[in-house]
């Protein structure tokens, strides 16, 4: 019965004393998160998280490391959160979800000139020899449904692998695969089936609930991107990426 009012105090004393910035992790998943050889990282969930937050007088820090160590991280409330991350079994636990950030759809990459018609639905894959990288959401997909699948551990290899090297099918999202392809010269190598039995994957801002802050700078995140939203900067930056 008091947590109504637990939450109305808190409320209250974070509008006295703002928080005034965040930091938060993301990997390198373009164009959603690039990640330079810098270590400087920039993408549209980036540039989005950024000026949602700003909109409401927050400024965002954003560092890299590697994603399980993210999730462990979140788990015991170290780092407030993360970008570009899915709902999956177990995480509600101990993360907040944001309004949608951004959202993908899971396909088969294959070579340009492979044979397809056996894919239409995901339970399809079982048939093909089928790369994906290991430690993302996607290869619990996988792993779920029972279908054997090679792992590796970057993006630039599962692409290479069916446009050279005879891999039947690459798993993974179709916007970062087009863009990464693109850079690598690959992408008219390339072909995205899409199953008609799934539908796109949403991503989100997750915030671990161990943080001490974590339910105003959802809240805080959550008005401004209905700001930017509204005013035109969150498809100005879609724009930038995808023209």
């Amino acid at each position: 019965m008091y947590y109504p009012l637990l939450f109305f105090f808190k409320y209250i004393w974070y509008r006295l004393h703002p928080v005034a910035s965040v930091e938060l992790y993301a990997v390198d998943y373009p164009p959603y998160t690039i990640v330079n050889s810098d270590g400087v990282v920039s993408g549209i969930d980036v540039e989005v998280t950024k000026a949602a937050y700003a909109a409401v007088g927050i400024q965002v820090i954003i560092s890299t490391a590697p994603w399980k160590r993210i999730l462990k991280n979140m788990q015991h409330g170290h780092i407030a959160g993360s970008l570009t991350c899915s709902k999956r079994p177990g995480r509600e636990a101990f993360i907040l979800f944001s309004n949608l950030l951004s959202e993908a759809n899971q396909v088969a990459v294959m070579a340009k000139d492979s044979e397809d018609s056996g894919i239409k639905v995901f339970s399809d894959l079982a048939k093909f020899d089928v790369m994906v990288v290991g430690g993302w959401g996607i290869q619990g997909e996988l792993e779920r449904a029972g279908i054997m699948h090679r792992v590796t551990a970057e993006m630039d290899n599962g692409i290479n692998a069916v446009a050279k090297r005879g891999v039947d099918v690459f798993y993974n999202g179709e916007l970062t695969t087009r863009y990464r392809a693109a850079q690598l010269g690959l992408q008219s190598k390339l072909k995205y089936i899409r199953f008609t039995d799934k539908e796109s994957t949403p991503f989100h801002l997750c915030l671990s609930k161990q943080y001490e802050h974590s339910d105003y700078l959802i809240e805080r995140f959550n008005s401004g991107l209905s700001i930017i939203k509204g005013n035109g900067t969150y498809q100005a930056i879609y724009d930038k990426y995808l023209d």
